[in-house]
């Protein structure tokens, strides 16, 4: 009978045994599968902010690209008397162009204003630069300045030397202790150390 039931508890511990390894087979297959799933979760959401930081720059440089032009056109309205002016001493001399050389000529002068934009603004911002280096802080002389009639200096003395000045006058040590509100424990302490601090 004894036989019987050491058998049947090998039988049943080689069972336990089994169904743990498959247990844990699973849950290694699950953490895999999860893992591999949350990876390509992060994978897709990391392309959408991608491809989101790269949809807002294009946005971002389209209107930087927009204000150039704009600053373009301003500038170049700006300076079209001028050139008027020169053009209209070259035009009589000079005869008529193409239309073909036209086109041409105005595809190279966008692209020459382009560049002296960039070029006018660059040194604008070093000119600014070297303006903000060269002036010395002169702090805030527009704003608002606190009144100073109203403020009054006060010297308080120290403890120690209310102290001696009471103890010189006649008062005990009671009664130094209670005009100077402390402790009687810490006058005498003042007190004594009269003669050690010097002046």
């Amino acid at each position: 009978m004894s036989a019987f039931w050491i058998t049947l508890n090998f039988v049943v511990l080689l069972l336990a045994l089994y169904l743990i390894l498959n247990l844990y087979q699973r849950i290694r297959i699950l953490q895999h599968d999860l893992s591999s799933r949350n990876s390509e979760e992060a994978e897709k959401y990391f392309a959408e902010h991608i491809e989101a930081v790269r949809m807002e720059n294009e946005q971002f440089l389209s209107e930087v690209r927009a204000l150039l032009m704009e600053q373009t056109t301003e500038r170049t309205n700006v300076l079209k008397p001028k050139r008027r002016r020169k053009a209209g001493s070259e035009a009589k001399t000079a005869a008529p162009k193409t239309n073909e050389s036209g086109a041409e000529e105005s595809d190279h002068s966008f692209a020459e204003t382009l560049n002296n934009a960039e070029l006018v603004q660059s040194t604008e911002e070093s000119v600014s630069r070297k303006a903000d280096a060269s002036v010395p802080f002169k702090g805030n002389t527009e704003g608002w300045v606190p009144p100073t009639e109203d403020i009054q200096d006060q010297i308080e003395e120290s403890p120690y030397l209310k102290a001696i000045k009471l103890k010189n006058k006649g008062y005990t040590v009671t009664e130094i202790a209670k005009a100077m509100n402390r402790g009687t424990g810490e006058i005498e302490l003042l007190l004594k150390l009269q003669g050690k601090v010097q002046f």
